[in-house]
């Protein structure tokens, strides 16, 4: 249901809606008796209108110590909740009986649960099938697991953490949309994982891109290639932590839901905006430019337009994960838009895991390449013993003429 749908069924101002939805929740921070905190915050609007409306307790004046006695929080924080909500300027009785009336108008919008999870299980096996391959093709390759590789694991780790935390909170505590549909609970639960989607995204990203630049840098002395994988790596972690930092300290405290901090927490909503537009440009283009960084030097070395072709269609399967990372950029720009109801964020975590998990399967390919080489050259028409281990075909007379600049494209096996 659109927002234009939701105000003409409710016939409710979209400015006075969208102030339902914050008393909705707040009513939620007041009820903190442990049978209040798990309910939905419109059971307990409708346990509100009893309330006021019941002739023994309903005095809104004097109502506040039964008022927190009944919904297990103090006199003092019930006392507050019905004060501020005279600053707004409708009583607190007044505000219940309308959202009461409306919220079963704005029904119950939900999040693509389903979707996500049936994505992230695929993905998991993918990657968990894919990272086999890479440490088998290492060990029978060149004997051992590299640096590299290890922060790579590092990083599908983050990526399964990232699925599985959000795959869980949309499937339960931020199923669905509507604020009147949560629990003080879920709102505890979503913004613990809200501020860990803000960590576990950039650091995921950071590995995964440190692990490549790390491979780049073990390919060759070659020092145009060493030096752009160098200032990619220190761009690549500053604007990691700058994500990091935009995000999770874009309010004062950082996290409000404990005491009256709810109220008055401040939120710097610019710096969130600006700093996901300026980091997310960012993140694409170092994308780009370590998809692009080892094409030339990898097109000078190999000879043959076969190839050629392979080896570029090796690294180029890295294009994948960069258009993943433009509809990511683009759904979080989309998401971050004013609504009513909140929009469904699956769309957004969806394309950041898709992104992670896309970029790690393209990370691995190389070492595959290298190991079906080695194991059935046959598969991909490659011959020669040198060429097995390595991927790059060439011979002694090539050796000498292309001195240092001679690199094992797969797997890095010499240096």
């Amino acid at each position: 249901m659109s927002d234009a749908d939701i105000t003409k069924a409710a016939n409710v101002d979209p400015n006075m809606f969208t102030l339902f939805m914050a008393v909705a929740q707040s009513c939620s921070w007041l009820a903190q008796g442990p049978e209040w905190t798990g309910k939905k915050s419109y059971d307990i609007i409708l346990a509100m209108s009893d309330f006021f409306n019941d002739p023994a307790t309903g005095n809104s004046t004097q109502s506040a110590p039964k008022l927190a006695a009944h919904f297990g929080t103090t006199t003092e924080r019930a006392q507050y909740f019905m004060d501020f909500m005279n600053l707004v300027g409708i009583p607190l009785p007044d505000v219940v009986e309308m959202m009461k009336a409306v919220f079963p108008f704005a029904g119950h919008p939900e999040n693509n649960s389903d979707l996500f999870t049936g994505i992230y299980v695929m993905f998991t096996i993918l990657i968990a099938m894919f990272i086999g391959l890479r440490l088998y093709s290492r060990i029978a390759i060149n004997g051992f697991i590299r640096a590299y590789d290890w922060v790579l694991i590092f990083a599908a780790l983050v990526a399964v953490g990232f699925g599985g935390m959000n795959s869980y909170c949309l499937s339960g505590p931020t199923h669905y949309r509507g604020l009147w549909d949560r629990s003080w609970k879920d709102y505890y639960v979503e913004s613990w994982s809200g501020k860990s989607t803000e960590v576990l995204y950039p650091l995921g990203i950071f590995l995964i891109k440190a692990s490549l630049l790390l491979f780049y840098w073990g390919l060759t002395a070659w020092w145009p290639l060493r030096l752009s994988a160098a200032v990619i790596f220190v761009v690549s972690l500053g604007n990691s932590l700058a994500m990091i930092f935009t995000a999770v300290f874009r309010c004062s405290p950082v996290l409000t839901y404990e005491g009256y901090d709810y109220f008055t927490a401040t939120c710097n909503a610019d710096l969130q905006i600006k700093g996901e537009e300026i980091c997310g440009a960012i993140n694409i283009a170092t994308d780009i430019i370590i998809w692009l960084m080892p094409l030339p030097m990898v097109w000078k070395i190999i000879q043959g337009t076969r190839e050629r072709l392979l080896s570029a269609l090796t690294f180029g399967i890295g294009a994948l994960a960069c258009v993943a990372c433009g509809l990511r950029f683009r759904n979080v720009q989309e998401y971050r838009t004013p609504t009513l109801v909140p929009r469904d964020q699956s769309r957004w975590l969806m394309w950041c895991m898709v992104e992670m998990n896309l970029a790690i399967i393209c990370s691995c390919v190389p070492a595959i390449r290298a190991l079906v080489i080695k194991k059935a050259p046959a598969l991909i028409g490659s011959t020669g013993d040198r060429s097995l281990a390595t991927g790059v075909k060439y011979d002694d007379k090539d050796d000498k003429e292309k001195g240092p600049e001679v690199v094992n494209v797969d797997s890095a096996s010499d240096n």
